[in-house]
């Protein structure tokens, strides 16, 4: 009997054999794909959100570490490029400053002599005409027919001979100031509208003046200096 269930059992082998085999390998299969399914689930076990929260830390470290040089870098760049030019600005205006302060108008002695009446806007008392009166210039006390010139470059704007400070030659500096000479000799040596420069002759010391004909001071010419159409104190430009 042993021998006959022996014997089924090899003849079913060997029909049935290949099936069992191929049962065997499909059980083997789905063992390693539930095994490696487990393994899988264990690895993702984290949560979804923690991961996320993970990985937006890590991008933004790495986003951080990337920009974040060439970022500060940009700005000290910009900063050092606007703070050169602020002080290169800064350095203008103080040179312009200076420039501006440090340029005055000098003129030169239209006469030599002695100042004999300063400016004054208040009214001072005249012995020609016996009154008051503002004396909106310097008299120069100088000797008669003594050379006058200009006191700086300039145009010839006018030469009057009709004017109560008799004969007058008027200079435009073509710098917002006028220089105006007066009691000249009528022989003046310069013609309306002509260029001359610093120092030259435009006249001498005359006797043609009405209002201040017999002060005391003497022969003299009048000097004035205007800025715009207002007289002010010759003193500001120019030293006796």
């Amino acid at each position: 009997m042993d021998k006959k269930f022996l014997n089924k059992t090899l003849n079913f082998f060997k029909k049935e054999g290949f099936y069992v085999i191929l049962f065997v390998c499909l059980c083997v299969v789905a063992t390693v794909a539930v095994l490696t399914a487990k393994n899988n689930k264990h690895v993702d076990n984290t949560p979804a959100s923690h991961q996320n929260i993970s990985q937006e830390k890590s991008n933004q470290e790495v986003a951080k570490a990337g920009n974040e040089p060439s970022l500060n870098y940009d700005n000290a760049l910009q900063v050092k490029k606007s703070t050169k030019t602020e002080t290169n600005v800064s350095k203008n205006d103080a040179v312009s400053k200076g420039v501006s302060n440090s340029v005055t108008v000098t003129f030169q002695k239209p006469v030599e002599g002695s100042v004999a009446r300063v400016y004054s806007e208040d009214p001072v008392y005249w012995d020609s005409t016996g009154s008051y009166r503002p004396n909106l210039g310097y008299d120069i006390k100088a000797d008669l027919g003594k050379p006058v010139f200009a006191v700086a470059d300039g145009k010839v704007e006018e030469v009057s001979s009709v004017t109560q400070d008799g004969v007058q030659v008027t200079i435009n500096h073509q710098n917002g100031l006028k220089t105006v000479y007066s009691n000249l000799d009528p022989k003046v040596k310069v013609t309306k509208g002509q260029t001359i420069t610093k120092g030259a002759t435009i006249g001498t010391v005359g006797k043609t003046t009405l209002r201040a004909a017999y002060e005391k001071y003497g022969d003299h010419i009048h000097f004035a200096i205007l800025k715009g159409k207002d007289y002010v104190d010759p003193s500001k430009y120019l030293k006796y």
